[in-house]
């Protein structure tokens, strides 16, 4: 608990996992809901585009959550570092 009190220990790494996968869920759904309107609608497109279009924002956002954590761990590396006595 001093830990978290101190902020000697950041929280948002994990909480970074959490929202990637609540992220990827809502992409699903939204995916599926396009897909299902463009069946409605005897679209191909209205199924092909939304199902690359998933692909693509998939990507994009591992790619922005891999980058917070990146700098979480930058910090954590730096402060490895200026606590090391020096040579």
């Amino acid at each position: 608990m001093s830990d978290f009190l101190s902020f000697d220990t950041f929280i948002t790494p994990k909480i970074i996992r959490i929202v990637f996968v609540i992220g990827l869920v809502l992409i699903a759904l939204a995916t599926l809901i396009r897909v299902i309107y463009g069946i409605w609608e005897l679209s191909i497109l209205g199924i092909i585009l939304p199902l690359i279009g998933a692909c693509i924002v998939g990507l994009l956002w591992r790619i922005y959550c891999e980058l917070i954590l990146v700098f979480f761990d930058m910090r954590d590396k730096l402060a490895d570092l200026a606590s090391r006595p020096p040579s």
